[in-house]
């Protein structure tokens, strides 16, 4: 196995201690039951993709031969096969959680899920599973562009327990999600140096903003109870 590879595999496990060890000092947890669950459901969610990417494989459609299959094959396929994993194991079991109560927890625990979601995926790219690999690079910003998606997800599917109109709110997160996904798959495919740096750029800073209005709305609950 090459360098590199090694590398790459290593990168989202890394990552996901990192971040575990962040919110222990951060938040301060004491029960690590919900965290811990986050993290092994969410080595699961990579069964969309492969199941997805499987039916493609047999159809030919995985054969990337022109712009359109290219297209269909990054939207539909990678984006939206890796995120709806994530989605329905992040809506379906952590938002009804007493302890989520809006936008900021439900990143956390999207961030954990896309992480070991990245865990899993990492080597199976590396390894061939899954049909194409636009390139190195695709591999090793894989994990951070994860981290990403997850926050922009995380902070719509988040925001609708907050609101009335829950179910636009979780589409929202799951298309935005998605098409980011994709985007990020075709823009690697193309190798446009360019192109990458200005949609990472942008992902950055959308995915702060969200970040910023999610501390801002869990400081402005607490403010709001200790006033009741």
């Amino acid at each position: 196995m090459q360098t590199y590879m090694i590398l790459a595999i290593l990168q989202a496990p890394v990552l996901a201690l990192i971040f575990l060890f962040y919110i222990k000092f951060k938040f301060s947890i004491v029960n690590w039951k919900y965290i811990l669950q986050a993290v092994f459901f969410g080595f699961f969610t990579i069964v969309s993709l492969f199941i997805i990417d499987a039916i493609m494989q047999s159809l030919g459609y995985d054969e990337l031969r022109n712009l359109k299959r290219s297209a269909f094959y990054s939207f539909a396929v990678v984006g939206a096969g890796s995120e709806v994993g994530k989605f329905i194991l992040l809506r379906y079991y952590f938002l009804r959680m007493k302890s989520v109560t809006g936008p900021l927890a439900c990143i956390v625990y999207s961030i954990i899920i896309s992480l070991s979601f990245s865990c899993i995926a990492v080597p199976l790219y590396v390894f061939g599973v899954f049909s194409t690999v636009p390139s190195e690079l695709f591999i090793f910003t894989f994990p951070i562009a994860n981290i990403i998606f997850a926050t922009i997800s995380g902070f719509f599917i988040g925001l609708g327990k907050l609101r009335k109109n829950r179910f636009i709110d979780s589409m929202t997160g799951l298309g935005a999600a998605s098409f980011f996904h994709g985007f990020f798959y075709f823009a690697n495919l193309t190798s446009d140096r360019t192109i990458l740096i200005f949609f990472g750029i942008g992902l950055i800073v959308i995915a702060g903003l969200l970040g910023v209005k999610s501390i801002n709305m869990k400081y402005s609950e607490e403010e709001e109870a200790r006033m009741r």
